[in-house]
């Protein structure tokens, strides 16, 4: 039945790589890394430290609420591009150095805290519309950081890789709920706030698919692998 059900899974991981629109993310993302890893080289070569770039991109992540707040849309998705632009440049700058333990934890803190409180601030943009749908998105979004840091946590405990071996479980799905997606979203509801309901709802579920995909693994790496090792 595992077997089987691996095999489904990675049918579809197979055809969904070999679309169109995989394709064409790819290509993106592969122009765009190498664009931010020849400014993180620049930044280097001027010893500019890479958690200065994460606390200048997180102030101005934060910002972003208070432009959601006064429903100036277009403001709040300056400040989310420009965090999203510091947040990459810092691991750009970081792999050029020696990155730090503190590095990796400040970066990832700020990210988490980041994202919530751009939900909340589209919340405070609507609160009779969009208070409720913000609250399912954060439970789904909270969902999915603690299982991902809970596995974490384990995984450096048994002096393993701290991100999930997912390509290895048969609950695998493709990588869902990444920074890309939930970036797109996030662009997509400041240039039409008024699907803040239906997106939000949408995302919130992937994220929760996500937090159970995410244990299934765990259970997966953790229990079953331990056993055939």
């Amino acid at each position: 039945m595992q077997k089987h059900l691996k095999s489904i899974v990675n049918n579809l991981i197979t055809k969904y790589k070999s679309s169109k629109i995989c394709l064409q993310s790819q290509c993106i993302r592969q122009k765009w890394q190498s664009y931010i890893n020849m400014w993180g080289k620049k930044a280097s070569k001027h010893n500019i430290s890479a958690n200065l770039v994460s606390l200048i991109g997180f102030a101005i992540g934060m910002l972003s609420i208070n432009f959601l707040a006064m429903n100036m849309y277009f403001w709040a998705l300056v400040c989310i591009l420009l965090n999203r632009f510091f947040d990459a440049l810092d691991g750009a700058i970081a792999k050029n150095n020696k990155p730090s333990d503190f590095g990796v934890f400040l970066d990832a803190a700020l990210d988490y805290i980041f994202y919530a409180g751009v939900i909340f601030g589209f919340a405070l943009a609507n609160p009779w519309e969009n208070a409720v749908a913000a609250s399912f998105l954060l439970f789904g979004f909270t969902a999915s950081a603690c299982a991902m840091l809970a596995y974490a946590v384990i995984a450096y405990k048994n002096c393993r890789k701290a991100e999930p071996n997912l390509e290895q479980s048969p609950f695998y799905l493709g990588g869902m709920a990444q920074g890309f997606e939930t970036l797109v979203a996030l662009v997509i509801l400041c240039i039409v706030p008024t699907w803040f309901l239906p997106i939000a709802i949408i995302l919130g579920c992937w994220c929760l698919v996500k937090a159970l995909m995410i244990i299934s693994a765990a259970y997966f790496n953790f229990v079953i692998a331990s056993k055939e090792n």
